[in-house]
C-alpha cells in the first residue's frame, strides 16, 4: 500500500531525512527512477517543470505517463509554476503535489494565488508547495539570473495564511552549478525552523553541487525534500557522450540499457545517501 506523501514526508522530519526530487525530461530518466526506487524499495519524487511536462503530455499523454511510470514508491510533482489553470489540471492527473511560484509577485498577490491552489488541491488529497524568496538561475525555461533572500516576517505571514504543505525559501539558493556559496544563508532555514510550527515542512530547491555538510544541515532544519536538476543533465550527457565513443553506428536497445543504467546509478547514490 503506498503510503500518503504528507505522512510520508511528516516521519521524514521527525527522523531528519529527506525525500529526493529529480527534474526528468524523458522516458529513460524515468524508468531509472521507477527502477530504483522499487529496488531499494526507497520513495522518490518524479517532477517536471511545466515545459517538459508540456512536451510530454503532448508526445505519450500525461494519463499513459503516471500510470507506466508508477509504483508504491514514486510520487509525481509539478515544479515551478505560474499558471493557475495548469496547476490545477496537474492536480486533477493525480499528481501528489503541485508547486504554485509567486516569488516574484508581491507577498499579497503570492498569497492570494497560493491559496487558490491550496484550496483546490487540499480536495483531492494533493499537496502544494509555495516560494518565497527568489532562487537565481534559469531552469527549464524558469526563472531569471537574480535572486532575494526570504525574510521571516513575510515567511511567517505567509505560511499563517495560505497553510501551505511545504515551504520553499530563498536562502543563496541556485539553479545550476554554484561558482561558490558565499551566498548561501542557512540561518534563514533555522530562523524559520524556530518561528514556524515544529511540523512545517521546508524544501531545498538547488540541490546539485551542494555540499553534503550543508544538505545534513538544512535536513536538520526541517527539510524533507531537496530537488535535482542539473546533476541529473550533466550525468545524461556524460553517457551519451559515453555512449557515443564506443559506438559507431547507433543502437536503441544498447542507448537505452546503458542510458537506464548510468542514470540508475545517479538517482541510487542520492536515495542511499539522503532517505534511505
Amino acid at each position: 500500500m503506498k503510503q500518503k506523501l504528507k505522512e510520508l514526508l511528516s516521519d521524514f522530519r521527525k527522523n531528519e531525512k529527506s525525500i529526493m526530487a529529480f527534474n526528468l525530461q524523458n522516458s529513460y530518466q524515468l524508468e531509472a527512477a521507477r527502477l530504483v526506487s522499487k529496488k531499494l524499495e526507497t520513495p522518490l519524487i518524479v517532477q517536471f517543470s511545466e515545459r517538459y511536462l508540456r512536451f510530454l503530455d503532448e508526445k505519450y499523454g500525461m494519463e499513459y505517463i503516471v500510470k507506466q511510470f508508477s509504483n508504491n514508491f514514486t510520487y509525481f510533482h509539478l515544479d515551478h509554476c505560474i499558471d493557475l489553470d495548469y496547476i490545477k489540471y496537474c492536480v486533477d492527473l493525480g499528481f501528489d503535489s503541485v508547486m504554485y511560484d509567486g516569488s516574484a509577485f508581491n507577498l499579497n498577490l503570492n498569497i492570494e494565488n497560493s491559496k487558490i491552489i491550496k484550496d483546490y488541491a487540499s480536495k483531492k488529497g494533493c499537496l502544494v508547495e509555495g516560494e518565497l524568496g527568489k532562487v537565481s538561475g534559469v531552469e527549464d525555461g524558469f526563472g531569471d539570473e537574480g535572486s532575494s533572500y526570504a525574510e521571516i516576517a513575510e515567511i511567517q505571514k505567509y505560511v499563517n495564511e495560505t497553510e501551505i504543505d511545504l515551504m520553499a525559501l530563498g536562502i543563496g539558493n541556485a539553479h545550476g552549478f554554484y561558482s561558490d556559496l558565499d551566498g548561501l544563508k542557512l540561518d534563514i532555514l533555522r530562523e524559520a525552523s524556530l518561528n514556524l510550527s515544529n511540523d512545517q515542512l521546508f524544501v531545498l530547491h538547488g540541490g546539485t553541487g551542494l555540499p553534503d555538510k550543508v544538505i545534513r544541515e538544512a535536513i536538520g532544519y526541517g527539510v524533507v525534500k531537496i530537488n535535482v536538476s542539473t546533476q541529473l543533465k550533466k550525468n545524461t550527457m556524460d553517457i551519451l557522450n559515453l555512449y557515443l565513443s564506443k559506438n559507431e553506428l547507433y543502437n536503441e536497445i544498447s542507448f537505452s540499457n546503458m542510458m537506464i543504467e548510468g542514470l540508475s546509478s545517479v538517482f541510487e547514490d542520492y536515495l542511499i545517501k539522503y532517505t534511505k
